[in-house]
């Protein structure tokens, strides 16, 4: 199968360069233009000034800025064809050129142009508006230069701008860099998702995209985003849009939602819900509302029915957004904002497991566990913040209170069998729980940021500070009833009988309060101080107090009545009190050019120690427990950053971190449940605070033309820790298992990322080609049946993408991901891998502007040690029409697993075990859906 489908993927692999190559005219029937621009009146070149291709029947060809040297070129034109160019720039006249290109071996040198400088007094008048344009350091698109369907969105735009890539993963890019943020209007739109802006928002009422650098920490200029801006057009910043939708298919499925989002200068506001039983989940207001879209051409297939989701779950939920801002129109120095989000989530789950583990208990010895579970659970969970932004000159302001409440109810019922080489039955345990919870949680979090302007004089000035505050406030009740049955086919005196009713009550409290005052050099010294080194001070405290009450009782045999079981019924409270202070210590080397290159070397150090205190009190009294712990906490990291202006940009950082890792109760004193038939952990009060060290190396390299760009991504992590809790495990012949915790050296973990991507830009198609890799490996010490041995696992995963997009009629992704697990015991010369591997292909075809084909077929196989590969194959495709005025309504007829093969494996390794097995899943079956999306930009039009 994997062959098959290497060679389907090499087909489109090729498919999709062939026609991406036959855009292009023989190389040797195309030429090329180059020139400078120049103002003789102020005498220097000029750059950043818009120059536009354009064929005789002024049909737009291409476009760039001018370099710093005023320089431009355009190569791959058409030879003996009627060209001219026009040049536009703030404060200047707007100057054309024809040309024609006669010979493909050399350029046509257009050689110096002067631009005349105009009055920029007076009112400009421009007759053409630039596609692309400077205005400061902020990079302007001007979206009437890019013809568009009528009902076209932002993202169809995004995708006709050369030096903008939308990734196949959602991000986007602008000259190679990564945009963070998107916002329309200066402010974050429906809670800051990409896709709910550039989804929904009608191109048409559109002015312009903003690409501009946001400095987050003024002192530290180097330190920035990128950030861009969707500014609407006058009159567009009052309307609405949403969706109502709903769809029945067979075996009982069905799909609904509804939604609309209400937008002006000040203020928004969202209802949404939505219901179905095809495991669509969504779990907040804001992925309900991305995932509502419009839409634009694409292969995506978010919040569609997850054939790969665990069980069958059937949710209800919905919810309100709403901001306001207090001021319409803000900018980096002046915002005030409120914002508040409810959401409800009911969600009914329902799941069988099936699986079997083969654990080794010596060389010669192994044992294989067989199990099937049957699972359900409801949950209804409601959820409010809300988020107070206040930034003026220098300082930032946030408050955060936010309320979760969740009650919900479980069962579960298990049928366990162990056998031995030898195929004989060793031991079984049927077991059964149901329950339910009441749980509610309080959280308060308070930021407040203060940087006063930078001032480079050499007098002592106040450098600001960052305090960070949150309180969290939980209450946990649950009622859980837990009945087992476990025999021995070895030993009929250890047959055990339980059931058991659990009553737990748990209160937590947890206070946290960080502080930094930055530029200790310059407030003691003087700026010229800080030049030398930057020193920060910082301390972060936090207090957390944990009261668990747990009332256990036991069914007397031959009645309906519990009584309490003494021996686990307890009362205990935690407290814990952390504080980590220091100095980091900070050097930066620079050199740079103005709009050429910015080059730094960065040194970093921070000093630290952390003190813990412990008190743990407890009506048991080997439970009672008090303990300091005092650790001096080092890190460091030194960096490497190039930047080549409209070339690259490169970084290197290598870094060094020192973590505590402090034992809890439950490792030091637990209080032992006998009911727990195959797994009991005994603590240990000896265990002493593990220390792990680790080396992070990160790499990053991206391309910053304007199309055609790759960005290459490569990180690496080591770490060692000593005095690690590890296992002493027992494991007898019945698969029970006794676990007592120690110290130990030798714990050692290594990981690995990379990621490489590359995007090609043609004329009316995109190509773009993405491969990620990461690893992970370990070597864990620890004891298994008096045993000393190492149990060294390795994991692995990978993934390449080929995604194509053909003007707005077709989009076609192909992905093929492999992964790797294995866990080797020399000691016993075991060693159980398994591996995975999944091939996908989607496409889109859109037949004409409102009939569309969606298809997307995943090939899957999975294989551990010497079994069988498991191959199952998942097809779903769709059928859809768009109409009435502005295609807002759309019906949809929709296939699922059309092969009523997909299932769900259960595949992996764990030290000396290896687990294979299946779990219930989705199946075959087809929906009808319709849908209505209301959409408008803009107030109405005064009747005359």
């Amino acid at each position: 199968m994997r062959n098959t489908l290497s060679a389907l993927l090499m087909i489109m692999i090729l498919g999709c360069f062939n026609e991406s190559f036959a855009q292009q005219t023989t190389p040797n029937n195309l030429g090329s233009v180059k020139g400078v621009l120049r103002d003789t009146t102020h005498n220097y070149h000029l750059k950043s000034a818009t120059v536009s291709l354009f064929k005789a029947d002024s049909t737009l060809l291409s476009y760039q800025l001018s370099n710093n040297y005023g320089e431009f070129s355009f190569s791959k034109l058409p030879l003996n064809s009627k060209m001219y160019i026009e040049v536009s720039h703030l404060g200047y006249h707007l100057f054309r050129k024809n040309f024609i290109i006669t010979d493909a071996k050399a350029p046509l040198d257009l050689k110096t142009l002067i631009i005349a400088t105009k009055d920029i007094s007076l009112k400009e008048v421009q007759i053409k508006i630039p596609p692309i344009s400077m205005n400061g350091d902020t990079l302007e698109f001007n979206a009437a230069a890019f013809k568009l369907d009528s009902n076209a969105v932002v993202e169809d735009l995004l995708r006709k701008i050369p030096n903008i890539t939308l990734w196949g993963d959602g991000q986007i890019t602008v000259n190679g860099r990564e945009v963070k943020s998107i916002l329309v209007n200066g402010k974050p739109f429906f809670g800051g998702d990409f896709k709910t802006a550039t989804q929904n928002i009608s191109k048409n009422a559109l002015e312009k995209v903003q690409v501009y650098n946001t400095i987050k920490d003024r002192s530290n200029p180097l330190d920035s985003t990128l950030e861009m801006n969707l500014k609407l057009k006058k009159g567009k910043d009052v309307g609405y849009f949403g969706k109502v939708g709903g769809g029945m298919g067979t075996d009982r499925r069905f799909e609904g939602d509804a939604s609309i989002n209400m937008f002006s200068p000040k203020v928004q506001a969202a209802i949404i819900g939505a219901s179905n039983n095809v495991n669509k989940i969504a779990n907040s207001v804001g992925a309900l509302t991305a995932n509502s879209t419009f839409k634009g051409v694409g292969t995506d297939v978010e919040y569609q029915p997850d054939f790969r989701q665990t069980g069958i779950n059937k949710t209800f939920t919905g919810g309100v957004n709403l901001t306001y801002n207090f001021i319409a129109k803000p900018d980096y120095n002046n915002r005030n904002a409120l914002t508040a989000n409810y959401f409800e989530q009911r969600k009914f789950y329902d799941n069988l497991d099936d699986r079997e583990t083969i654990v080794t208990r010596n060389t010669n010895d192994k044992l294989f566990d067989r199990s099937i579970s049957k699972s359900e659970s409801n949950n209804d969970n409601h959820a409010f913040d809300a988020t107070y932004s206040l930034s003026t000159k220098g300082s930032q302001l946030s408050f955060t209170p936010s309320f979760n409440f969740n009650k919900g109810d479980n069962s579960s019922t298990s049928e366990q069998s162990t056998f031995n080489n030898e195929n004989k039955l060793t031991s079984t345990n049927i077991s059964s729980s149901n329950g339910e919870l009441d749980n509610k949680r309080f959280n308060i979090v308070a930021r407040y940021n203060f940087r006063p302007q930078v001032t480079y004089s050499n007098k002592r000035t106040f450098p600001g500070m960052t305090i960070n505050y949150s309180l969290g406030v939980q209450d946990n009740n649950s009622e859980r009833y837990n009945v087992t049955k476990f025999r021995s086919e070895i030993d009929a005196t250890q047959n055990r009988d339980f059931n058991r009713k659990y009553v737990t009550q748990n209160d937590n409290l947890n206070q946290k309060i960080d502080f930094e005052l930055p530029g200790l050099m310059s407030w003691l010294f003087g700026y010229n101080a800080s030049r030398i080194v930057n020193v920060d001070a910082f301390n972060n405290f936090s207090n957390s107090t944990n009261k668990t009450n747990s009332k256990v009782e036991d069914l007397i045999v031959g009645t309906n009545s519990y009584q309490p079981n003494d021996s686990l019924t307890n009362f205990n409270q935690i407290n814990q009190i952390d504080d980590s202070f220091g100095l980091n210590l900070s050097k930066s080397f620079n050199k740079s050019l103005s709009n050429r290159f910015n080059k730094s070397l960065s040194f970093r150090a921070s000093l630290a120690n952390r003190l813990t205190y412990q008190d743990n009190k407890s009506d048991r009294s080997f439970q009672n427990i008090k303990r300091n712990y005092a650790n001096f906490i080092p890190s460091a990291s030194i960096s490497h950053n190039n930047n080549q202006y409209g070339e690259f940009s490169r970084s290197i950082s290598i870094s060094y971190n020192t973590d505590i890792y402090i034992p809890s109760l439950q490792q030091l004193a637990p209080i032992i449940d006998d009911s727990n038939i195959y797994s009991i952990s005994y603590g240990n009060l000896n265990l002493k605070e593990a220390t792990s060290r680790s080396l992070r190396f990160n790499f990053s390299h991206n391309t910053q033309k304007n199309k055609n760009n790759v960005n290459i991504n490569l990180s690496g992590a080591y770490s060692t820790s000593d005095n690690s809790v590890m296992d002493s495990l027992f494991i007898d012949e019945q698969n029970r298992r006794v676990n007592y915790l120690v110290n130990g050296d030798g714990t050692k973990n290594y990981s690995g990322n990379l990621n490489i991507r590359k995007a090609y830009k043609l004329k009316t198609s995109e190509l773009q080609l993405t491969a990620y890799s990461t690893f992970s490996a370990g070597k864990n010490p620890g004891y298994f049946n008096s045993v000393f041995l190492y149990s060294n696992s390795l994991n692995s995963s990978n993934r390449l993408s080929i995604n194509y997009t053909y003007l707005d009629k077709w989009a076609l992704e192909g992905t093929q991901s492999f992964s790797y697990s294995q866990s080797k015991q020399a000691a016993f010369n075991t060693e159980y891998d398994t591996k995975t591997w999944t091939s996908t292909v989607s496409t889109r075809y859109n037949v004409t502007k409102k009939l569309s084909l969606n298809s997307n077929i995943s090939f899957n196989s999975n294989k551990a040690s010497k079994n069988e590969a498991i191959n199952f194959k998942i097809w779903n495709a769709h059928v859809a029409y768009r109409f009435l005025k502005g295609n807002n309504a759309e019906f949809k007829f929709a296939a699922l697993d059309i092969l009523r093969q997909n299932n769900n494996i259960i595949n992996y390794t764990v030290q000396n075990s290896v687990t294979t097995g299946t779990q219930k899943v989705l199946q075959q079956y087809f929906m009808t859906t319709f849908s209505y999306y209301p959409r408008k930009f803009g107030k109405d039009a005064p009747k005359k």
